[in-house]
Order: structure tokens, then C-alpha cells, then sequence
């Protein structure tokens, strides 16, 4: 046991909060709305590749999540999540130039909170929706992609803790997928094709929240 201290502290301060305070951190009837930052590391890969050398494309991403989320009952929640994305990019070591990528996303999700005793929240759920990405290469060519496609986010675990009656701090861990079926991929070359891509990886995030 020696090995997780971190653990086991995060069970003690959940199990004192939940323990020795009254009350419950989501009820039916609670609205609550929340906004921070949320970084995700993704595979990237073709599904019509047959490159069999077996190196995986990576991509990695900031997003500004705001949401809303509507207390159904004691237990489940629903609600909307937008989210303002900005991919992490390099300069090209031949051509100098940056380039950029960025997407806008929205998710409507359902939320199940497993422990809402006193101070805690905690809970997981699933999103589904839409994720609209564009890329830019901003060189001689000026390649890009644009492409729309379903977004499926599997929230395994978040936690909020209440430090007032009306105000939390979050953190979150996710399983997101996205996938693009007909991407435009063009250039100054006169290139104009449908380009299929598919994102799959993990994110994590914090943020803070009001319920009201």
C-alpha cells in the first residue's frame, strides 16, 4: 500500500468529507455550470491505411470546456458541453511554417453521480455529439482539411468537491473519439479529396463550477 500514497490520500479526504458533513452535493432540481481546461493526447490514423510499418500519427490538444448540467433526479444528470479546441503544433523543419489546427465541439451528455454525500461529487457518464476540425498548413501549398464528424466522449471519472455551498473545483478523466468520414483535403496543387480520419485517445481536466 506503500506504493499509493497519493490514493489513499484522495479515499481519506473523500471518506472524512463524506462522512462528517450533512447534505447532498447534487439533488434533483440543481443546475450547474462549469468551465476550465482539459489537454488530450490522441492516435490519429486512416482506417483505409494499409501501411502495415506500425507507427502511429499522435496529436495532442487544449480545450476550454463550458458546460451545463440539469439534475434530472438525485442521481442522474444532463447537459451540454461546448468546447473551443486548439491543437499543439510545431514548426516545419524544411518549410519554417506553422501550421494550425483547432476544432469546436459539443457534446450532450448524461451523467451518473455514484457518491453525492456532503462535500463530494463524484460521477461518470457519456457524451455524444459533434466535433468540427479544420486544419491549415500555412505554407507554399496551403494544405488544408476541413471536416465535421461524430464525437463520442466516455467520462470515467470525475470529481467534484464543493469548497462553499455554491462553488466546486473539478477534475476529470476521459476516453475521447472522434472520427471524420468525409474530410476535404486540399492544396494549391489542385489536390480536392475526401480524407477519412479517426482520433481515439484520453484527456484529462480541471475546472471550476457554480450550482445554483
Amino acid at each position: 500500500m506503500k506504493k499509493y500514497p497519493a490514493l489513499l490520500l484522495l479515499i481519506a479526504i473523500i471518506t472524512s468529507l463524506t462522512n462528517n458533513v450533512s447534505g447532498q452535493s447534487f439533488e434533483k432540481g440543481n443546475k450547474i455550470i462549469d468551465a476550465g481546461i482539459k489537454i488530450s493526447i490522441y492516435k490519429v490514423d486512416d482506417p483505409d491505411d494499409n501501411d502495415e510499418d506500425g507507427e502511429d500519427d499522435g496529436a495532442a490538444s487544449y480545450t476550454i470546456p463550458i458546460g451545463f448540467e440539469y439534475a434530472i433526479s438525485d442521481r442522474i444528470g444532463a447537459g451540454i458541453e461546448l468546447g473551443i479546441c486548439n491543437y499543439f503544433t510545431e514548426e516545419d523543419t524544411i518549410t519554417r511554417a506553422i501550421a494550425k489546427a483547432n476544432s469546436f465541439d459539443v457534446l450532450l451528455k448524461g451523467n451518473f453521480h455514484w457518491v453525492r454525500k456532503g462535500k463530494a461529487d463524484l460521477y461518470s457518464g457519456l457524451g455524444l455529439g459533434f466535433s468540427s476540425f479544420k486544419y491549415k498548413s500555412n505554407d507554399n501549398l496551403n494544405s488544408s482539411y476541413k471536416a465535421t464528424g461524430p464525437y463520442i466522449r466516455i467520462s470515467v471519472l470525475n470529481a467534484r468537491l464543493y469548497l462553499a455551498d455554491a462553488f466546486a473545483l473539478g477534475l476529470h478523466f476521459g476516453l475521447p473519439i472522434m472520427n471524420f468520414e468525409d474530410g476535404q483535403l486540399t492544396d494549391n496543387l489542385g489536390t480536392d479529396i475526401n480524407y477519412r480520419l479517426r482520433f481515439s485517445g484520453w484527456d484529462l481536466g480541471a475546472s471550476a463550477a457554480i450550482r445554483f
